[in-house]
């Protein structure tokens, strides 16, 4: 594999790599409390959602019973 294409497939930043990493919990607890059955499609407005719950800090658990709790 050349330098280049490493490079293109690499996440682009520390940020990047750590909101996959949570995504990626997010989505573990999500299956193993039954929110979810795989396989699940991550729509871009969802994951906008998602990255929302990030940045303000919930746990992926958190952000899990967030997304998948009906609004008030």
């Amino acid at each position: 594999m050349s330098a280049q294409l490493a490079d293109s497939t690499a996440p682009a930043s520390e940020h990047e790599a750590n909101l996959r990493a949570w995504m990626s919990a997010w989505f573990d607890h999500a299956v193993s409390v039954g929110f979810v059955r795989p396989p699940f499609v991550l729509k871009d407005e969802a994951a906008a959602k998602l990255e929302g719950y990030y940045s303000v800090g919930l746990t992926p658990s958190e952000g899990a019973t967030a997304f998948f709790s009906k609004p008030h």
